[in-house]
């Protein structure tokens, strides 16, 4: 029998009255699909525990091949097909048992019910630490869903709490209007009436003063106007508003209790309201009601305020296809908008409440200029595919919003640029005039000195032939102007030059060429005065905004200042995906490998909840469970230590020192994700068959750069001091590093890795959880994501995500302030996704010559983990005997102290695969390496 065919074991219910509704909000929290849990019984309920999941969206959803989990993984429960939730509606699931069809696993004490959609997505969560008298459920508070015990259990229906203490009576100015009529509104946000019997309005003089009557009281949720006739008192004697207060062009109103405090205050104002000249269309009110600064608004004289939004209107959004999900506004105006304290938001204001962070102050849009909110600088959840994109205010007032279907096959973008509707359209012009009408771009241009004279080069962004005929092309004059012949078509990815000659007119200093398809500007650059002393081109080359290039590529791509030159990955072209099937959670980050006595072992870490896994490492790449791992360990806080149900740190890196001891590298507190917390975790990972709470911590942020809530460390890496000392470059001391300078501080350094600048800092954590920054290296790259040292080639690897094509850069240190570096591009058969994780084999695990590397990735509940190869060592075979370390031999380890008895060497079995001992035929291997990289590095890279 199906399981919904059996009414005990899951039971819909139907959509609930409108009073029913407005009593308990259903906004959803999980996820787009309008599915949340609302209710949980963990302990005495009828047959057994039960969970309540509500439909809050106005469509069906169909919960088929949904997975429902407890705090572990090892069993669950599938929805069957069919399992759908009409709008409004419960849908109960009971636990099986006693005849009754349900799910499997109890739910405890101390334990947490998940939701996941068929993709192993996680939808929605909820977590406590004792049993509710009653039961748990969900209500929503301020915007915000959060649990709370009920009064009673109300299994598929609406939830019921205990009233809450009311609120008191406040008042507050809401709303002035200073011409024609003057008038001031008050608005009471409390729900009880107060008494405002003598309170004062005064304006921007004390001498101006009117009261209330006695007996004056302000309604529960209500408004109250003063009008000029109103009747109050001035100095005891009943007279009406206009008397003592006209409220002028130049003004402002306060408001004073009966004792003569003052309570509230409009601040002052410059000239009357007014809307396109009319003042009588216009006044100064807050929006929301009662809350923030005055601003423009249309009258509403008693009743809600309905505030005038700035001219920012939603340009442009990407929502699938480039390395961030970002939104494009654009200031339609004709004055500058403070956008201060400004957030974007999808259509899930209430879940992703805290991944959302506001503009800081200062942040101002001049008329005509273009914003954009990117991720994750700005928000950190994702565009869905169909979704809501919202513009919020400081107030959170709405200031424009598009709501779209599916992602864009390129990018939702308005044309006509800034006021027309939204289509699809195939190019990206991110924070730039939108690629309406014909896609082709203007790329490059000479305008003085060309061969044979001034040029200008055209860009087909597209995929696709592009017919560019009949597209005109001026400079600064409209008379000057050139037609593209017909017939004429660019080749995908491919440029066109027209010579000046065929242009009919020469480009000046201080010029600009303007490209139309028909009557619409579809593109231009204006460059200052005189010539730039190369080229003027896009930078980079066809997607970025113009600059002088470094060198003119007439009719190729562009090259740039300051562009990095990348070669070929040095190992296999081809990965492989290690988990087709779900082995981790969706949130993969940091990798490291651990080299011991007993074999190689893979370390990795989630960022969603900061959980931990060893996997046994195979000289083929691929990886065994560990008994007692399967699920993997979660790293808590030291704050959290009594706490199970604290969201935890946002692990974005994992390294293991020589005694075997975990670190994990998180850049804030999921708990409070707005706010940028860089702390080092210290933990035994065989301290605790369950959770690990951290031994040991080291908040970093105060030494490293001052960046958004996540864009902070992204990863963490330890290198012992025999592998840094000589050749790491000490910025406090001027010279190669000394490891006897920095006491205390253990056997090795722990670098890591800034997503924002792309910067790797070195760090002494001492015993004393103090931490002394030792070194900071710039690799190259635009954003690093993962570290790891390679025991094998004796050089530490930076690699960026899908936000630089992958791009990785191979850092060896030298001894001085500006070490070695060579770039890499990622393998060719790697696709272009976030890989937050890296690590390399040590040569134990290698054979015939290459050992493995791993990838890992964000963003995917499977094919997160993929193996490449990179060359190990030649001659006998490691790979058949993973437990002997590598360089046993002491003669032949540079890594040895100097002066030390090669007699004396000890065995570096319990040691991380870090380096320590490097044989001498890998620093040559190394030298090849570079060699090699260097010479295939002077092909200029084209990033068309």
């Amino acid at each position: 029998m199906s399981r919904l065919q059996s009414a005990a074991a899951v039971t819909t219910v139907c959509a609930l009255s409108a009073a029913a509704l407005l009593a308990v909000p259903l906004a959803a929290t999980g996820a787009e699909l309008g599915i949340r849990i609302n209710e949980v019984e963990s302990s005495g309920g009828v047959p057994g525990d039960w969970i309540e999941f509500v439909n809050t969206s106005d469509a069906v959803v169909n919960l088929s091949g949904f997975v429902v989990k407890d705090n572990g993984d090892d069993e669950s429960y599938v929805f069957p097909d069919g399992s759908l939730v009409e709008p409004g509606a419960h849908l109960v699931l009971d636990e099986a048992g006693a005849g009754v069809d349900g799910f499997t696993f109890g739910l405890g004490k101390d334990d947490q019910v998940r939701l996941f959609d068929q993709s192993a997505t996680l939808v929605d969560e909820t977590a406590w630490t004792a049993h509710a008298a009653v039961t748990w459920g969900a209500r929503e508070v301020a915007g915000t869903v959060e649990w709370a015990e009920t009064t009673e259990s109300t299994k598929g229906a609406a939830n019921v709490f205990a009233p809450e203490a009311p609120l008191e009576g406040s008042i507050v100015i809401n709303e002035v209007d200073s011409q024609p009529a003057d008038w001031v509104e008050f608005y009471n946000s409390g729900d009880a009436a107060l008494d405002i019997s003598g309170y004062e309005i005064r304006d921007n003089s004390d001498d101006h003063r009117w009261q209330f009557l006695p007996g004056t009281e302000i309604a529960a949720g209500g408004f109250l106007v003063v009008e000029e006739g109103t009747i109050g008192l001035v100095d005891g004697v009943e007279t009406a508003f206009r008397d003592p207060i006209g409220i002028g062009s130049a003004d402002r109103i306060r408001l004073f209790d009966a004792a003569g405090a003052m309570i509230d205050d409009t601040l002052p104002w410059e000239g009357h309201a007014a809307i396109d000249g009319d003042s009588a269309a216009a006044t100064l009110a807050r929006c929301p009601d009662g809350e923030g600064a005055f601003v423009l608004a249309h009258p509403t004289m008693g009743g809600a305020n309905s505030c005038v939004m700035p001219d920012v209107v939603v340009n442009e959004i990407e929502s699938n296809g480039d390395a961030t999900d970002w939104v494009e506004v654009v200031n339609s105006g004709s004055t500058a908008v403070d956008l201060s304290g400004w957030t974007i938001m999808d259509g899930d204001p209430v879940g992703h409440a805290a991944e959302t962070t506001p503009l800081p102050a200062g942040t101002v849009l001049d008329p005509g200029a273009y914003f954009v909110f990117d991720q994750p600088k700005d928000f950190v959840f994702g565009l869905g595919n169909g979704d809501t994109v919202t513009v919020r205010d400081a107030n959170l007032n709405v200031v424009d919003e598009h709501v779209y279907d599916a992602h864009a096959e390129g990018v939702l973008a308005r044309c006509a640029d800034g006021s027309g509707d939204f289509i699809d359209i195939a190019v990206s012009t991110k924070g730039q005039r939108n690629a309406c009408g014909n896609a082709v771009r203007i790329n490059e241009v000479e305008s003085d000195g060309g061969s044979p004279g001034d040029w200008v080069e055209f860009v087909n962004p597209t995929a696709s032939d592009l017919d560019v005929s009949g597209i005109v092309v001026k400079d600064d004059d409209d008379t000057h102007s050139y037609a593209i012949p017909a017939g004429t078509t660019i080749g995908a990815g491919g440029y066109l030059v027209v010579e000046g000659a065929d242009l009919g007119f020469g480009l000046g200093d201080g010029d600009t060429v303007r490209l139309f398809d028909g009557g619409l500007l579809i593109d231009s650059t204006t460059w200052g005065a005189g010539h730039a002393a190369t080229t003027w081109g896009r930078c980079p080359d066809v997607t970025g905004t113009f600059a002088v290039t470094a060198e003119s590529t007439k009719g190729e791509a562009n090259t740039c200042a300051g562009e990095i030159e990348v070669s070929p990955w040095p190992g296999s072209a081809e990965v492989r995906v290690l988990d087709t099937a779900p082995n981790f959670l969706e949130d993969s980050s940091g990798l490291d490998v651990q080299e011991t006595a007993d074999g190689s072992f893979l370390w990795a870490v989630d960022n969603g909840e900061g959980r931990i896994w060893k996997l046994e490492a195979h000289a083929d790449g691929s990886f065994s469970q560990i008994p007692g791992w399967e699920s993997g360990k979660r790293v808590r806080f030291q704050k959290d230590a009594s706490d199970p149900g604290a969201a935890g740190p946002d692990t974005e890196g994992i390294t293991v020192d020589g005694d075997g001891a975990v670190y994990v590298a998180s850049e804030r507190d999921n708990g409070a994700k707005g706010v940028n917390q860089n702390t080092v975790l210290k933990v035994d990972p065989e301290a605790s068959a369950g959770d690990l709470v951290a031994q040991q911590e080291w908040d970093l942020t105060a030494l490293l750069p001052a960046v958004g809530a996540n864009l902070g460390m992204e990863a963490v890496q330890w290198v012992p001091d025999t592998a840094l000392d000589g050749v790491l470059f000490d910025d406090n001391t001027g010279a190669a590093y000394d490891s006897t300078d920095y006491a205390g501080h253990g056997d090795g350094l722990f670098f890591v890795a800034v997503e924002d600048n792309g910067h790797v800092y070195a760090f002494a954590l001492g015993a004393d959880g103090q931490a002394t920054l030792v070194s900071e290296i710039a690799p190259g790259l635009a954003g690093v994501m993962a570290l790891d040292y390679d025991s094998v080639l004796g050089v530490l690897w930076a690699v960026c995500d899908d936000g630089c094509e992958g791009q990785s850069a191979q850092i060896t240190l030298n001894g001085t302030a500006q070490p070695g570096l060579a770039h890499f591009a990622r393998p060719v058969g790697m696709p272009d996704i976030n890989n937050e994780g890296f690590a390399t084999a040590p040569a134990s695990l290698s054979v015939d010559g290459e050992r493995p590397v791993w990838w890992f990735a964000d963003g995917f509940a499977s094919e997160a983990l993929r193996v490449g190869t990179l060359p190990g060592v030649t001659g006998e075979n490691p790979g058949e005997n993973p437990g002997e370390s590598p360089g046993e031999n002491p003669g032949e380890n540079p890594g040895a102290n100097p002066g030390e008895d090669p007699d004396d060497a000890t065995d570096p079995s319990g040691l991380a695969a870090t380096g320590s001992e490097v044989p001498v035929a890998m620093i040559a291997l190394a030298l090849m390496l570079v060699i090699a990289g260097a010479l295939v590095a002077r092909r200029r890279r084209h990033s068309a």
